[in-house]
């Protein structure tokens, strides 16, 4: 794949919030693209969230950058993620040039999962109503509200 080609497809993915899977130091990397441009050598360079389970020295994932130079088979997947992680700057001084970078939106949360979601059910009889009220876990407009989520977008977690 030429670098112009590579360029447009990064930029494709952090616009359109996907993942992407590449080939990177003979193993397989599943990456939240968040940054794309030129570091303070002068090296084309992608910053992104490592998924976890992707790294040996890091089971857990994280902030990783990576030289274009030695990234081969990228590839777009054809699965989102949410937003910014933790520890997202929109300036980063690594960097000399950016070509594109994700935009910090006011309700990033964690992509994830896994996720439950619970759809109300309508009681069968006008006597069960209450004893169905008293024994249903809230929903979520009656949990807390988490400080960063509104209540409607906040998802279930296990």
């Amino acid at each position: 794949m030429q670098a112009t080609e590579l360029h447009r497809q990064i930029c494709a993915a952090i616009t359109r919030r996907s993942l992407v899977m590449f080939e990177y130091g003979d193993l397989i990397r599943v990456v939240e693209p968040h940054r794309f441009g030129v570091n303070s050598a002068g090296h084309p360079m992608l910053s992104g969230w490592l998924r976890a389970g992707y790294s040996r020295s890091d089971p857990a994932g994280g902030w990783r950058n990576y030289l274009l130079s030695d990234i081969s088979a990228f590839q777009i997947l054809d699965a989102p993620f949410a937003g910014t992680r933790p520890g997202y700057s929109a300036h980063d001084a690594r960097m000399r040039e950016v070509f594109c970078e994700l935009t910090p939106t006011a309700v990033d949360v964690a992509a994830e999962g896994p996720y439950i979601v619970r759809e109300p059910v309508a009681p069968a009889s006008p006597e069960h109503a209450v004893h169905d009220a008293e024994t249903r876990e809230p929903s979520v407009e009656s949990r807390p509200a988490d400080k960063n989520v509104p209540k409607s977008d906040a998802p279930d977690r296990i």
